[in-house]
């Protein structure tokens, strides 16, 4: 009997584990049926087709901004400033009296030098005019001479002293904020205010020793400033520096950049890229295709639509990116002119994900930006 019951208790088991196990596979199997029909979800993106372009091959370089033209005003004499005559930011002519010093002290000597002056001149006039009778000698003709030649530069020492004391414009440009105030005593070499010509611009900026050949004068730059994303200022290279600097091995060169409508300025940090002579064909793609990482970039490229298929898909490819311009970007190796890439909404994408391309690109949302 014993027998008998431990066999009924090990089937009732067996028979009881066999259905819990049954129950969990015939779960997991529905389980799996049901993700393998879901859809997939379809994710709307961006696109846009890889172009086989011309390219010339350019040098890249930081450089910095300078004004052809641009000082600090200063005072050449000491004095008190009686006026001032410009506001800050204006536009200055050449010439223009922008501070005006106390001179009267300096007027009155010169009043007096004059005086002095004319006596001088009418002595001399009067004892050289004795010359004829033999009443004077030589000597006291010379003297009276030269004494009225040095009151006459006492006098223009003085008139040159005085225009010292009204300071202008060397030259056309912008002037920035006044530091200086009416009443104040200024001493020589006192900043008054800053001047910068702003018109044109010199670019100042550094290429290695191996460009030096392609680097001439004439050749064509192409500077990009932060201050206008996007917007490509062109000039060209005006002189190198003789010689090779051998801390570094790269030669200082300087451009010249037009600037009529003002938006650069001197002392801005910008990007500098050299036209080189020769082109080669490249494929590029926009910047905004690739996606930069640590393990590599890549780009999501769109597989052709499979057969009975609503939307293409897409595959994930590592790329090599190259030279950059115009919100472009060089392809050496991963894409192929003609494949069409995703250029916006690659967060939500993973390979084999189901795509629709929008007609237009996609926007960012408003985001308001708080103050801390």
């Amino acid at each position: 009997m014993r027998w008998k019951r431990m066999a009924v208790m090990l089937v009732g088991a067996g028979v009881v584990f066999g259905g819990v196990y049954g129950f969990i596979q015939f779960k997991n199997m529905k389980i799996a049926e049901f993700f393998a029909n879901m859809p997939k979800p379809v994710v709307t993106v961006t696109v846009a087709d890889a172009e086989a372009e011309t390219w010339s091959t350019t040098v890249p370089a930081v450089g910095t901004l300078r004004a052809f033209n641009g000082v600090d005003v200063t005072a050449a004499v000491p004095g008190q400033i009686q006026k001032i005559l410009f506001k800050s930011g204006q536009e200055a002519k050449a010439g223009q009296t922008l501070v005006v010093l106390d001179s009267d002290i300096l007027q009155a000597n010169r009043d007096a030098a004059e005086a002095d002056a004319q006596l001088t001149e009418a002595n001399y006039k009067r004892v050289s005019s004795l010359k004829e009778g033999a009443v004077v000698s030589q000597a006291r003709i010379d003297e009276n001479l030269f004494a009225m030649q040095a009151a006459k530069a006492r006098v223009a020492a003085l008139d040159a002293e005085i225009s010292k004391k009204t300071i202008t414009a060397p030259f056309d440009g912008k002037l920035g904020i006044r530091r200086v105030d009416v009443g104040e005593y200024i001493q020589p070499g006192t900043a008054i205010v800053n001047l910068q010509d702003l018109t044109n611009l010199r670019v100042e900026f550094s290429v290695g020793q191996r460009d030096v050949r392609e680097v001439v004068p004439g050749r064509t730059i192409q500077v990009f400033a932060d201050v206008v994303p996007g917007k490509t200022f062109t000039g060209e290279i005006t002189s190198l520096e003789p010689k090779v600097d051998p801390a570094t091995g790269v030669v200082r060169v300087e451009g010249s950049l037009p600037n009529l409508d003002g938006i650069l300025r001197p002392g801005m940090f910008v990007s500098v890229q050299v036209d080189l002579a020769d082109e080669r064909e490249v494929v590029v793609i926009p910047e905004s295709a690739v996606s930069y990482n640590l393990y590599g970039d890549f780009a999501y490229v769109v597989e052709p639509k499979a057969e009975g298929a609503d939307h293409p898909t897409v595959k994930r490819v590592i790329v090599e990116a190259g030279d950059r311009r115009d919100g472009m970007v060089v392809i050496e190796t991963g894409v192929e002119a003609g494949e069409t890439v995703v250029t916006s909404g690659q967060l939500k994408l993973s390979p084999g994900m189901q795509i629709d391309a929008a007609s237009e690109p996609l926007t960012r949302p408003d985001v308001t930006q708080q103050p801390y």
